[in-house]
């Protein structure tokens, strides 16, 4: 069987699997035991409900414990993909009523799960899949690596989801490594507005507009987000208030109950009860079932091929000339070359795995390049940062640097409280730019040593949260595009 390798994140790689019988299916590889043992557990609870309630997700096949890789049904439509190619082909977001088509599917899946002391805790754009039927769009909720069991009335401590899905308040938790308590239930309902808003504006919610979610700011928050959609579009966003209201309802925490949603005023509308009657049905699909005759699926006899192969090594060797050319550069070209060479005889400290944070990025690479790719990314963010001091004096792989984060904010003067529309000033975008000091090591997997799985471990030194967050997805991004 061949498998070809079709996207890669910091704790798992995909591949689609062509099996002799020309079957094609989505197989899921751990880069560890923990991340594996818990997806695995989820996926076989979901299985065993699925035999009694239809549930509009994928369905595990078959699993491998040794090789730490779960198989799936392979769907190549990713809602993703629908909103890019809405964004190209008609230069704006989706219109809402479409965006309630797909966001009223994933409140039917979340409902249910929410009813099985379930919460998936990562509902965003690229976890969801979409599979056509003969009555329209079904959609697909994936990932579950993030989801917590857990009883209504239980909080969490939990490092998870997305940080433009989540909640201000849960970022700033994570990157303080101080996370207050919080209902699994209630993150899963405002994730559910952020799908919303998302779906109909497509573009992310900037952490400084979110600080209007927590101050209750509606109107202001609304102008922000129009003057945005304005400035990226080039045309007006039209959006129904039943709309806005329900999203402004699900951030705020007005709804407290995933069932209670179809109960809005939005549901009354007679284009949405209309689009009701087109909601294809969960039940006997490819994602859900799988045919009573299906192949043995057999882990051992599979060739592995990395994603694009030929170009990877093309895009590495043009990293390494571009990298040494930003070296040569530097007007500590000798002495940060010394500091390199110094820096990888070291040692990487070793942890376990079940220290890893949840976010933190795996790699199979010798220091050397992931140092390099580091370096790289630093340099793309900071043309200045070879003249810092970045090479700490310790035994450990550490690294502080001083990043920049550029935003583009919609700013709004603070008004009275009441937010009125009388009270609102004139919004306007401006880029605001931010020095990010943070600390980078580079660990070594203790249960991975034989593979030389190394993690890197980001840490917060000075700069505001919100802005330290945003940069540090930027660089996994970055990291991601390059390994």
């Amino acid at each position: 069987m061949e498998a070809q390798q079709i996207a890669q994140g910091g704790q798992s790689v995909c591949y689609r699997v062509k099996t002799q019988k020309g079957n094609i299916y989505l197989l899921k590889e751990f880069l560890t035991k923990t991340e594996y043992n818990h997806e695995k557990k989820i996926y076989q609870h979901l299985n065993e409900i699925t035999k009694e309630i239809d549930l509009s997700i994928l369905k595990m096949i078959d699993h491998d414990d040794h090789k730490c890789q779960i198989v799936f049904p392979f769907i190549n439509f990713q809602l993703a993909l629908i909103c890019s190619k809405v964004k190209e082909n008609n230069a704006r977001g989706m219109k809402w009523i479409l965006a309630l088509y797909h966001f009223t599917q994933v409140v039917n899946t979340i409902k249910k799960l929410h009813s099985l002391n379930l919460c998936h805790c990562d509902i965003k754009v690229d976890n969801i899949l979409v599979e056509q039927q003969s009555n329209g769009l079904k959609d697909i909720l994936i990932d579950f690596g993030h989801c917590q069991s857990k009883k209504q009335n239980e909080k969490s401590e939990a490092v998870c989801g997305t940080l433009t899905y989540n909640p201000l308040e849960l970022n700033e938790g994570i990157a303080k490594q101080q996370i207050k308590e919080y209902s699994p239930y209630m993150l899963d309902l405002f994730q559910l507005g952020m799908l919303l808003l998302t779906l109909i504006v497509y573009f992310p919610i900037s952490e400084q507009n979110k600080k209007l979610i927590s101050l209750k700011k509606k109107n202001k928050f609304l102008e922000c987000i129009t003057l945005k959609y304005k400035k990226t579009y080039n045309t007006n966003l039209q959006m129904k208030s039943e709309v806005y209201d329900l999203i402004w309802d699900l951030l705020t925490g007005k709804i407290e109950d995933a069932a209670s949603i179809l109960d809005h005023e939005v549901y009354d509308l007679q284009e949405v009860k209309k689009m009701f009657t087109c909601l294809p049905q969960t039940g006997n699909t490819k994602a859900s079932q799988m045919e009573e005759e299906e192949e043995y699926f057999n882990f051992n006899n599979i060739t592995f091929t990395k994603k694009d192969d030929g170009n990877r090594s093309e895009g590495t060797v043009s990293i390494e000339k571009e990298f040494q050319k930003m070296l040569q550069e530097s007007t500590k070209y000798e002495e940060l070359k010394e500091q390199i060479i110094q820096f990888c005889d070291k040692n990487p400290r070793q942890i376990k795995e079940s220290e890893l944070q949840k976010r933190s990025f795996l790699l199979e690479m010798n220091t050397s390049q992931i140092l390099q790719l580091l370096l790289y990314c630093f340099h793309k963010n900071n043309s200045d940062v070879f003249d810092q001091n970045i090479f700490e004096e310790t035994q450990n792989l550490t690294l502080k640097a001083t990043l920049q984060y550029t935003s583009k904010d919609v700013i709004t003067e603070d008004s009275t409280d009441d937010d009125d529309d009388d009270d609102l000033k004139e919004p306007k975008i401006e880029e605001i730019k931010n020095d990010i000091e943070l600390q980078v090591e580079i660990v070594m997997i203790e249960e991975l040593k034989q593979t030389e799985t190394k993690s890197i471990i980001f840490t917060p030194i000075k700069g505001e949260s919100i802005y330290y967050n945003n940069l540090i997805e930027d660089i996994l991004g970055e990291l991601e595009k390059l390994i």
